[in-house]
């Protein structure tokens, strides 16, 4: 009931308003807005490719017969698990036989000692008792870090690739395994041209769309900028780091990003429709004890179908937005809102 009353209200006002001007008691009507504040970010547009944070080839450092296959293909692993394991029988006597001669060279090294304390043993024959003892013990090590080797472990956290081995595949030392990623965090890498390198900083935010996912932004922040400008490109790159905690994107992804350089909470800004373009200057109409005046302004930011005015007009002042081509400075003029045209519509 009360939209119902303030509608018609409203109608009523445009009525007077109009009738007033058809009988000359008042000047053209005319769309104007009141400016008011408005929070305006300042960003920078490019497009760039999404990298992976950590990305590695696993290999295994030794040769032999796959026994073990500890994940199933596209999962996700933690740091740690076991992905592939070797035949590691031959690895396993090694070692014990490693151990076995530590434990005797260490029984002859005890022996000899006591003799030498008791003066019936030399101290060369001391000295070659631990030269032996840790000769073994250093082979000991050794085939335990080979045992190790034949067990192919997770290096981080991440999502496992697609893999060609089998149970009972023979592998050599090097061959490539299995691709592991990390994809909770990505890189992306994107240029600029050089007229923006005091604008960027570390640690400024960033969002970012793909095509893949058109609907969706995901955030990220700068994390380092290239020390020197590319000389054919006259451009600088940017890397920042995205979260992306849902694991849709994947490394080499095309993106477009949205800088934030700044922000400005006290942006005034009016329809583009309001500016008059005269020369290289720019003006637009102010409504003025009810009379038309003409104010040069300085444009700054665009955005979708508004511009930012940085200079010329103030917070409370009524721009004309519509119907500027009737009017001339100083001439008379009704000033109509946007919600009373709305409310004389419905």
């Amino acid at each position: 009931m009360k939209q119902l009353l303030k509608a018609s209200l409203v109608s009523i006002s445009l009525a007077l308003a109009l009738n007033a001007t058809a009988q000359g008691q008042g000047g053209l009507p005319a769309e104007v807005i009141k400016v008011g504040p408005q929070s305006l970010k300042n960003t920078i547009n490019s497009i760039g490719s999404l990298k992976a944070n950590q990305s590695v080839v696993l290999a295994p450092e030794m040769s032999g017969r796959v026994s073990i296959i500890g994940f199933e293909d596209g999962s996700a692993v933690s740091k740690g698990k076991t992905l592939f394991k070797l035949d590691d029988s031959t690895q396993k006597a090694q070692l014990n036989e490693a151990r076995a001669r530590v434990k005797l060279s260490n029984t002859e090294y005890k022996r000899i000692k006591k003799l030498f304390n008791q003066k019936a043993a030399s101290e060369t024959d001391l000295d070659s008792a631990s030269a032996n003892l840790s000769i073994n013990q250093a082979q000991a090590q050794y085939a335990e870090a080979q045992l190790e080797k034949l067990t192919i472990k997770a290096p981080f956290d991440g999502m496992i690739g697609l893999h060609d081995i089998s149970v009972g595949d023979y592998v050599n030392a090097g061959q490539s395994l299995v691709n592991l990623v990390q994809l909770d965090v990505l890189k992306f890498d994107f240029s600029l041209p050089e007229t923006h390198l005091s604008k960027v900083k570390v640690g400024q935010n960033i969002e970012i769309t793909t095509p893949a996912f058109p609907e969706k932004i995901y955030t990220g922040t700068v994390t380092a900028i290239a020390p020197a400008i590319n000389e054919q490109t006259r451009s600088f790159s940017v890397r920042a780091l995205i979260k992306n905690e849902s694991l849709e994107l994947r490394p080499g992804l095309f993106a477009s990003v949205n800088l934030e350089v700044s922000k400005n909470d006290e942006a005034l800004l009016v329809p583009e429709q309001a500016l008059i373009p005269q020369g290289q200057q720019y003006f637009v109409m102010t409504v003025v004890d009810g009379k038309v005046a003409q104010t040069p302004v300085t444009i700054g930011q665009r955005r979708k179908s508004e511009v930012e005015l940085t200079s010329g007009v103030k917070i409370g002042d009524i721009v004309i937005i519509a119907g500027q081509i009737k009017l001339r400075p100083g001439a008379p003029v009704t000033p109509l809102f946007p919600e009373m045209l709305q409310a004389n519509n419905q």
